[in-house]
């Protein structure tokens, strides 16, 4: 579902630079941008910023140090809290296929987690992220859930 909005938050950065790229043949830039992305009932569920998107002729956006947020409500208020975040320096994000992809790192953080690597491929459609080398889970906190009495 995470996968899916982001989906909807590049949709929203296209909306903004495909005019702009229809105008002409040369890459159009759209920089400093912050997409955010609402459900149905106006709460806020994920955002994308990154410094620069370049949206090439041909509809295939090259995104400079992309930042994805996702939210989640906290307990049964309407209030929300960040859940997880995904970086990269660079992606490039085809609109036909709905695919990002990149050679370049990549981390995703949570509270309890922290998972690194270099090079990846999301797909909105599958709901995927793979990444593609170096990766690497880092848990913290983990002791805190376990019996200890049981550990050799």
């Amino acid at each position: 579902m995470r996968r899916a909005l982001l989906g909807a938050s590049v949709i929203g950065l296209l909306a903004v630079g495909f005019a702009l790229a229809q105008a002409g043949d040369e890459a159009q830039t759209v920089t400093g941008f912050r997409v955010p992305t609402y459900d149905g009932e106006g709460r806020l569920t994920s955002q994308l910023f990154g410094d620069s998107a370049r949206i090439l002729p041909d509809g295939a956006v090259e995104i400079a140090e992309l930042r994805m947020e996702f939210y989640t409500r906290v307990g049964d208020s309407t209030n929300r809290a960040l859940d997880m975040r995904v970086t990269s320096p660079r992606c490039f994000y085809n609109r036909n296929t709905g695919i990002a992809t990149s050679d370049a790192p990549v981390r995703i953080s949570r509270d309890n987690m922290v998972v690194t690597g270099v090079g990846f491929r999301w797909s909105g459609n599958e709901e995927r992220l793979e990444i593609y080398e170096q990766s690497k889970v880092v848990l913290k906190n983990v002791k805190r859930g376990m019996n200890l009495e049981n550990q050799p």
